[in-house]
């Protein structure tokens, strides 16, 4: 999905299911957006959620490769050149470069029926 655009899908949920997913911070070394471990409670007991959840993403480190200036690092998917090799541990990113807020580079809402 690039920079203004959206996407959708539907899918059938009841109490006591919750939503994972992760998606690419595109032109970054490994870096995506998810919900934490236990994913996004889609029931408030009985009654489904709605409405903007952006608040329950983090932007996480896969650990796969080290991080270069977002956007502009060479080893970045768009330059094709795989980068070194780090940890090898998913984790909050913590590193020495500055990142918008996640609710300025992704939005995500639930629609509850």
């Amino acid at each position: 999905v690039m920079p203004g655009e959206k996407y959708s899908f539907s899918f059938k949920a009841e109490a006591g299911d919750y939503l994972s997913f992760a998606s690419m911070l595109g032109q970054s070394n490994d870096l995506f957006f998810a919900p934490g471990d236990m994913g996004i409670q889609l029931f408030n007991g009985s009654e489904p959620v709605n409405g903007e959840v952006t608040d329950m993403i983090m932007l996480w480190d896969a650990g796969t490769e080290v991080n270069e200036y977002p956007g502009a690092g060479i080893h970045q998917p768009a330059q094709m050149n795989g980068g070194m090799d780090e940890n090898g541990h998913v984790m909050m990113v913590n590193d020495d470069f500055t990142y918008p807020a996640v609710g300025q580079m992704i939005k995500v809402t639930i629609t509850g029926m």
